[in-house]
C-alpha cells in the first residue's frame, strides 16, 4: 500500500471517529435542544397573554444561569392555565399565572433532575404566581389584610396536581396533598417592598418519579424520564419543604405569590437566598 493511501485511509478513520463523536453530543444534546426552543416560544406566547402583561406588571425571577452550581434550569417559564383555575377554585373569574422553574437537566439522561429521586432537586419547582379575579377579598387573604394560608396553598396544590401531575400521567386517585405550616411572619419587607407574609410548610405530595407509557407533553419540558423508579411503583408521596411569600398589591389587584417547593430545608434556603430573593418586581 503507498504512502498516499495509507494518509488518505487514517484521513478517512479520524474524519469517520469525528463525525460519531459530533452525532453522539447532538444525540445527548437533543432532548436539552428541544426542550429549550419549545419552552422559550411557548412561554413567551403566554408572557404576552399573562396577568403581567395586562396589568402592566414588570416581573422578572432568575433562572439557573443566575448561579454558578447545576442546579436549576436556564430560565423561567410562564403559564396561563386559563379557566381551569377558577373553576378548581370555585370562582369562574379568578385567573391565575404561573411563573416556573425545575431542576436541571442531566444531559446523558436526557432529562430534568425532577425525576431523579436521589437529587436534592427531585419534584422541586420556584417561582411565582399571580391571582386576580372577583373575589370579595383579595385572593388568598382576609379582610385584614391576613394570609388565608389554607387559601393561598390551594394556588401550589392546584399547580402540582393539574398542570404537573396530570399531565405527566398520574392516576386521580392517588393523588396526596398535605400541606402543614410550620411557621407565619408577617410584616417582612421582601423585595423591596413591605407588608410581606412567609410561610413555611412541610407538605406530603406525590413525587414525579414514574415509567413513562407513550408520549406526554410534558416531557417536551422535562425530557421522557430516566431514572429508576423505587419499588416500580410511579408518583409515590414524598416528604417536602415549601416556602410562600404573599402580598397583596392594590394597585394592580392582584395577589402575588413566590414559592420554592423541594425536598430539603438547606436547598430551599440556598434557593431563596441566590435566585428568588432577586427577582425584580414592580
Amino acid at each position: 500500500m503507498s504512502i498516499k493511501k495509507k494518509m488518505s485511509r487514517k484521513k478517512k478513520l479520524i474524519i469517520g471517529a469525528a463525525l460519531a463523536l459530533v452525532l453522539f453530543l447532538l444525540s445527548l444534546m437533543l432532548p436539552y435542544a428541544v426542550s429549550l426552543g419549545v419552552m422559550s416560544a411557548y412561554s413567551g406566547m403566554h408572557r404576552r397573554e399573562s396577568i403581567m402583561a395586562e396589568k402592566g406588571i414588570q416581573l422578572e425571577i432568575p433562572g439557573g444561569n443566575a448561579t454558578a452550581e447545576k442546579d436549576w434550569y436556564p430560565f423561567v417559564m410562564v403559564f396561563n392555565p386559563g379557566e381551569s383555575f377558577g373553576r378548581a377554585a370555585g370562582d369562574s373569574e379568578l385567573r391565575l399565572t404561573v411563573l416556573y422553574n425545575f431542576g436541571a437537566f442531566d444531559l446523558r439522561r436526557g432529562c430534568s433532575s425532577i425525576y431523579n429521586v436521589d437529587s436534592e432537586y427531585y419534584s422541586s419547582f420556584y417561582g411565582a404566581y399571580l391571582v386576580t379575579g372577583r373575589e370579595e377579598e383579595p385572593f388568598g387573604f382576609d379582610s385584614l389584610g391576613r394570609m388565608d394560608v389554607a387559601r393561598t396553598a390551594a394556588v401550589p396544590r392546584f399547580d402540582l396536581q393539574h398542570l404537573v401531575l396530570d399531565d405527566l400521567g398520574i392516576n386521580p386517585g392517588e393523588k396526596v396533598f398535605s400541606w402543614n405550616a410550620d411557621s407565619i411572619e408577617e410584616n417582612i419587607t421582601y423585595l423591596g417592598y413591605e407588608g410581606w407574609t412567609r410561610t413555611d410548610a412541610s407538605l406530603t405530595v406525590n413525587g414525579t418519579a414514574h415509567k413513562s407509557r407513550g408520549f406526554r407533553r410534558s416531557y417536551l419540558q422535562y425530557g421522557i424520564p430516566a431514572y429508576d423508579v423505587p419499588g416500580n411503583k410511579d408518583f409515590q408521596p414524598v416528604e417536602m419543604k415549601g416556602r410562600i411569600y404573599g402580598r397583596y398589591f392594590e394597585e394592580w389587584d392582584t395577589s402575588v405569590f413566590f414559592y420554592i417547593l423541594t425536598p430539603g430545608k438547606k436547598t430551599l434556603e440556598k434557593c431563596d437566598r441566590d435566585i428568588l430573593s432577586k427577582s425584580l418586581l414592580r
